[in-house]
């Protein structure tokens, strides 16, 4: 794609991600990483950026990614993951991949959101 393309793409942050409160839930901070790590994300959620390139287009330092990524990671909305994360190893190194799923309420292109109702359960477990 070219530069005038990819500054034309959009992503759709549902109402939903706000009248139920899941923002809320998340905080400022996480939420301003999750919507981060969406602006990197495929039409499956798929996404593969660096913590360094999430840091810069947040405007948060590594440290402060890392442990927001690693709180995402760990919220579960009616026991299903809203972030999910595969290391896989590249030559000397690993990299990170990570789907951001539908109960986010976030999407891109043509995909879609998994409805989410008011009386949803917001939990974060222990990883």
């Amino acid at each position: 794609m070219k530069n005038e393309e990819v500054d034309s793409l959009f992503l759709k942050v549902h109402l939903s991600f706000y009248k139920s409160g899941l923002s809320s839930k998340l905080g400022s901070a996480r939420s301003n990483v999750l919507l981060t790590l969406a602006t990197y994300m495929n039409e499956r959620g798929g996404c593969y950026p660096t913590q360094r390139q999430l840091a810069e287009r947040s405007g948060m330092d590594l440290k402060t990614i890392n442990k927001h990524i690693n709180s995402l990671l760990a919220v579960r909305i009616n026991g299903k993951p809203l972030v999910t994360r595969e290391l896989v190893s590249r030559n000397s190194y690993k990299n990170s991949t990570y789907i951001v799923h539908p109960i986010s309420q976030i999407s891109i292109f043509k995909g879609e959101i998994e409805k989410l109702d008011n009386d949803y359960v917001f939990e974060t477990v222990r990883l």
